[in-house]
């Protein structure tokens, strides 16, 4: 991780063309649109399993504080934290979402997504049964 002033980058790094920097929030947003896409059929938590209101950042939802975001040589490792509504598939689930946040991240920012996991903290009814699962893509 780099620091340029008071701006903390999760990827920084300086071309021909310019500066390119890539702040956590930016893998926070694509992760928050990877798990909207479900409709309310999963929610992020917390590591002890506790659905966290995410709040607003510029006007976006923001739950980047939940997440754990690390810079390796080998790439971005990446741990996310769900609830799964009762009755959905947890495998199909998982694998989307680690899929389609691996694809955006290495099309998005150009960085390589090393690791992701899934932690699946709990299934929503009426209330949240805890659940401790983890898949790995």
């Amino acid at each position: 991780m780099q620091t340029e002033g008071t701006i903390v980058a999760l990827y920084y790094k300086e071309t021909e063309a310019g500066t390119i920097k890539i702040r956590k929030a930016v893998i926070g947003r694509i992760v928050m649109e990877a798990v909207r896409k479900f409709q309310g059929r999963v929610r992020i938590t917390n590591h002890k399993g506790k659905v966290i209101r995410t709040r607003q950042k510029y006007g976006v939802p923001d739950a980047t504080e939940q997440l754990d975001i690390n810079m390796s040589e080998k790439g971005l490792d990446l741990r996310l934290y769900i609830a799964i509504r009762f009755g959905t598939s947890i495998s199909m689930v998982t694998e989307q979402l680690i899929n389609d946040i691996k694809s955006d991240i290495e099309s998005l920012t150009g960085i390589e997504a090393n690791s992701i996991a899934v932690v699946v903290t709990g299934l929503i009814s009426k209330q949240i049964t805890p659940r401790n699962i983890e898949v790995k893509g």
